[in-house]
């Protein structure tokens, strides 16, 4: 009886977390829809565009997690589920990144330079890889035509908003090398943006176990009692974590895009873009 008792406490968990989460991603899309064929910044954009990959992440985990949760049995894929939420936390930390009302003009303008950089960057380092895959007689991408010029004209850019910012050359040198994707790292963006460092830490790193699958994601699964068919108290209860969690995110970021878009205002900067036009 006992066992029986702790399993609908589990359940029932299970049903308020999905529940939770759910209206936190009805609300998201309905301020993403409210948002169409309105005239926005190019911050503005980059912030909705990264608002609608949380929200494309959390409809996923929505659609891997109902049927499990309705019905109390069937496939409850975890391992994916955390993936997922790994994501969604990451989704969410850009959005408030790009979306900081504090920022000044030359603080937004290195933000932007510095992402552009590490895409660039990135770009070559998978693009590479696919270069020699096709062999000699292949030629290369595009890209690789004007790389170069792309990336020293990007780090020049970095530098002269360094210095209007007063950031020290050591740091400087750092953001130049194009690794960088927050200027103040992840921590500092989290920080940034009110979060408490110890849970997002906790959430970010547990979580990353299932994106990269490391042991602790697989090591335990008998003890676990990890089933195909009928779910286990922890499967349950980790599926809850991970939608309690992305319910958290979402809402953060709900919040922020509803005050931060809607109208070309919203946005602080906005009329430093217009006098750049």
């Amino acid at each position: 009886m006992a066992a029986d008792v702790e399993d609908t406490d589990y359940i029932e968990l299970l049903n308020a977390s999905f529940n939770e989460f759910t209206v936190s991603l009805r609300e998201a899309v309905r301020i993403s829809d409210a948002r169409e064929d309105i005239y926005h910044t190019g911050r503005q954009r980059r912030v909705l565009s990264v608002f609608s990959k949380t929200i494309l992440h959390s409809m996923t985990l929505e659609s891997i997690t109902a049927n499990a949760v309705r019905s109390g049995t069937g496939l409850l894929d975890h391992f994916t589920a955390g993936t997922i939420a790994r994501s969604i936390i990451d989704a969410s930390l850009m959005t408030m990144y790009l979306s900081e009302p504090s920022l000044s003009y030359p603080a937004w303008q290195l933000r932007r330079e510095v992402l552009h950089l590490h895409e660039l960057t990135n770009r070559k380092r998978f693009l590479e890889p696919s270069a020699k895959a096709a062999g000699a007689d292949n030629p290369k991408a595009p890209f690789f035509d004007t790389y170069e010029n792309e990336k020293q004209a990007s780090r020049s850019r970095i530098v002269g908003y360094c210095q209007a910012l007063g950031i020290d050359p050591e740091r400087t040198t750092k953001l130049q090398e194009g690794q960088w994707v927050y200027t103040d790292g992840g921590r500092g963006a989290a920080r940034e943006a009110g979060w408490d460092l110890t849970i997002h830490e906790f959430e970010q790193s547990y979580f990353s176990a299932y994106v990269h699958s490391h042991p602790v994601s697989f090591m335990k699964m008998d003890e676990q009692e990890i089933s195909w068919t009928h779910p286990s108290p922890f499967q349950r209860n980790f599926v809850s974590l991970v939608l309690s969690s992305a319910s958290t995110y979402l809402d953060r970021s709900n919040a922020r895009v509803e005050m931060f878009t809607g109208e070309e205002s919203r946005d602080p900067l906005a009329i430093h873009f217009r006098e750049a036009q």
